[in-house]
């Protein structure tokens, strides 16, 4: 995986600015009360000298840290390095062990910790930054990962426009109802008026139940549709040449020949107009009887399936065509590359390199806070979380 970001510093004669009003009585005016000793973990010190101010109404003390350091006991650049590192696919022992030879004592336990919290924080943030974003586009895709040595399934949200993420979701199955259920609320949330997907049917339920205009991802229908049509076109040809015809007299499996050259136009030209000749192939295939059992579907009968099932999705497969913004402007993706993209680099990436998640908890934290980074389009994501 690769970030880039940046590890926050530490400038231990740089402070913190004093607060404008005292938090207990509301004064405005403070007067310094001396330094105080504070042990740290860092990897170039070990000590740092917090000053103290006083109110001058109330007598309340408060400590005015160094830059880069709170009333933790670690710098937010050891918990910023601890971070990035096991981000990076280093394991949390491995970086005890290079934060040990930095000089910085850190366990693993530590390091955990420091990693769940930032996660949950930026979780946290992105859920209350939903309803605030407006997406016109809602890209989903699942996966699995184990969780507890259990097969889970994870299901990514991104903007099709803007190509970010918007939330890593566990469900308890790929079904209808556990997918709606993760894809009801996000989408109510940022306004989606289209949902894109592949070409599962829970998916299409999901969409058509929810009142989202549906694209169907085309990168997974189109390279299955023309293997099929040439494995159909195969088995007529091997007909045809068992056929002995009348000269001049076309036969049924030379039109169906001809009909799968028509569905190789249609399918790679994808105009919404074709919905009519798409039809039309349908009725003329509506009659062919499934094979008995044991036998082999007729080259006839898969076209009547092929098409019957194309003309269904069509409306599906060319929205990407038929809605455009301003100028014209296609704003349908015709892929859901941006959600395929965000499970890789966000949730495989990372999980390539475990024997599994522990929890369901620590896997949304931890994709969450790699989508966060990988998004963010500056290198100074990290030290924000690290500040939330």
């Amino acid at each position: 995986m690769r970030l880039r970001v940046q590890i926050p510093r530490v400038e231990p004669a740089q402070y913190q600015p004093w607060p404008e009003r005292c938090p207990r009585c509301g004064n405005s005016t403070f007067h310094s009360h001396g330094f105080v000793g504070k042990p740290i973990r860092h990897t170039r010190f070990d000590q740092v000298r917090p000053r103290r101010i006083q109110c001058t109404a109330c007598g309340r003390t408060m400590r005015m840290y160094p830059e880069g350091v709170t009333e933790r006991d670690q710098s937010e650049r050891l918990r910023g390095l601890s971070i990035f590192l096991w981000l990076l696919g280093v394991s949390y022992r491995g970086v005890e062990d290079v934060l040990t030879a930095l000089s910085a004592d850190l366990k693993k336990s530590q390091i955990h910790d420091n990693v769940q919290e930032v996660g949950e924080k930026v979780r946290q943030l992105q859920e209350k930054r939903l309803p605030r974003r407006r997406v016109r586009v809602l890209v989903g895709d699942c996966t699995r990962v184990r969780v507890k040595g259990q097969g889970t399934v994870v299901l990514q949200l991104s903007d099709g426009e803007k190509e970010v993420s918007l939330a890593v979701e566990i469900l308890e199955g790929e079904d209808t109802e556990s997918l709606q259920a993760g894809i009801a609320e996000v989408a109510q949330a940022v306004g989606a008026k289209v949902l894109l997907s592949d070409d599962t049917d829970p998916y299409k339920a999901v969409a058509d139940e929810l009142g989202l205009e549906h694209q169907l991802c085309q990168r997974h229908v189109v390279p299955n549709t023309l293997q099929l049509l040439a494995q159909i076109a195969e088995q007529l040809e091997r007909k045809r040449e068992r056929e002995e015809k009348p000269p001049g007299v076309q036969t049924r499996t030379e039109q169906a020949i001809e009909h799968i050259l028509e569905l190789e136009e249609i399918i790679l030209g994808r105009c919404p107009g074709s919905q009519g000749q798409l039809e039309a192939l349908a009725r003329m295939y509506e009659r062919e009887e499934a094979p008995q059992k044991g036998q082999r579907a007729t080259p006839f009968y898969r076209l009547k399936l092929l098409t019957m099932d194309l003309a269904a999705d069509w409306p599906r497969l060319t929205l990407t065509e038929r809605r455009r913004g301003a100028g014209q402007h296609k704003f349908v993706p015709s892929t859901n590359n941006v959600s395929e993209r965000g499970i890789g680099m966000n949730i495989k990436e990372r999980y390539r390199m475990m024997r599994g998640y522990k929890s369901r908890v620590s896997l949304v934290r931890v994709a969450t806070l790699t989508a966060y980074l990988q998004d963010a389009g500056d290198d100074q994501a990290l030290i924000r979380a690290l500040a939330a």
